[in-house]
């Protein structure tokens, strides 16, 4: 266990956001990025963006240059089939 260094609650050692004055303990400024209905989706950060799921209410951390490899691995897959068809 660890304590938030704001407000002295008592946090699980993988704790990223206090749940009891919703500090983020790593203190870097983060973007939320919302659904219309007002739902959080992601927030974004210079490094990662971190996720929160639904159900249990973790956060999970996807670091950028994770994404950036999956993201040029999906368009290679995508650009694969057009090329093949020009190829015809």
């Amino acid at each position: 266990m660890k304590k938030c260094p704001f407000c002295g609650e008592f946090l699980s050692d993988e704790a990223l956001q206090c749940k009891n004055c919703q500090k983020y303990l790593d203190e870097e400024i983060r973007v939320d990025e919302r659904c219309e209905c007002g739902n959080l989706v992601a927030k974004l950060t210079e490094t990662t963006v971190e996720i929160k799921c639904r159900r249990c209410k973790r956060i999970h951390v996807i670091p950028m240059d994770m994404l950036e490899e999956r993201y040029h691995s999906l368009l290679a897959k995508q650009a694969a089939p057009k090329e093949e068809e020009e190829e015809e």
